[in-house]
């Protein structure tokens, strides 16, 4: 069985909706094979939004005149582990801001938006920022992503990120003090590991939420809920 990796945006779903998790490694493991769903007229617009709002965030550092590292894009055939190899440790050059910071650490892997120098004497120092579209706060789906990144940045430097932050869509920048979080993030790490180490589940039922317009799992679970005649 091939070595299963958590993705930010697998944990995101998870917390969402546990079936999709399920249905996700039952593909990996090759236990089962499903038709997948592409993302609607109405999750591609967010993805759009999504991508407006990260270059928008991109260009407010280069007008404030920060140092802007752009990591080299994946190479066609390359994985993501090789990927990270190449790019190696940019925040040992000291640049301002590091954008689309690739990461594998523990059994995950995922890519950051932003990593910015937090000022100070010493060995370079960064703290993660991810750019959402959300307007008011942010959602616990967000902040766990950035506790992955402020772990990975630690196994490379050695030095945990005391914040992490949140560009929102009203372009309000939440900020969030790793330590209070991350007794929550550890707890849920346990989860993670009994997921990725256990057989896949088949006991999980899907249940309309957040991420059904955006699973590719989809068509599965309507069609599921079409046979079972479900009030869904």
């Amino acid at each position: 069985m091939p070595e299963r990796l958590l993705t930010p945006s697998k944990i995101t779903a998870w917390l969402d909706c546990a079936h999709y998790l399920s249905l996700r490694h039952q593909v990996e493991d090759g236990t089962a094979t499903f038709a997948r769903s592409h993302p609607g007229a109405f999750a591609h617009l967010l993805m759009r939004k999504g991508e407006t709002h990260e270059q928008e965030c991109l260009a407010a550092y280069r007008a404030e005149r920060r140092s802007v590292f752009e990591v080299p894009k994946k190479r066609v055939g390359e994985t993501h582990a090789e990927w990270v190899d190449r790019v190696g440790n940019p925040m040992a050059d000291g640049h301002d801001v590091i954008f689309q910071m690739p990461f594998v650490h523990d059994r995950m892997r995922g890519i950051a938006d932003f990593l910015v120098r937090v000022p100070g004497s010493g060995p370079p120092r960064y703290e993660p920022v991810d750019s959402k579209l959300a307007r008011a706060s942010a959602k616990p789906g967000h902040v766990l992503q950035l506790c992955f990144y402020a772990e990975a940045m630690e196994a490379i430097t050695g030095h945990a990120p005391k914040q992490v932050h949140i560009w929102l869509g009203s372009n309000k920048v939440e900020s969030v003090l790793l330590a209070k979080v991350r007794p929550y993030w550890n707890r849920l790490r346990l989860q993670f590991a009994a997921l990725l180490d256990g057989e896949p589940a088949t006991d999980t039922r899907p249940e309309p939420c957040a991420h059904c317009d955006f699973c590719e799992f989809q068509q599965v679970c309507d069609a599921r809920w079409r046979a079972e005649d479900s009030l869904v």
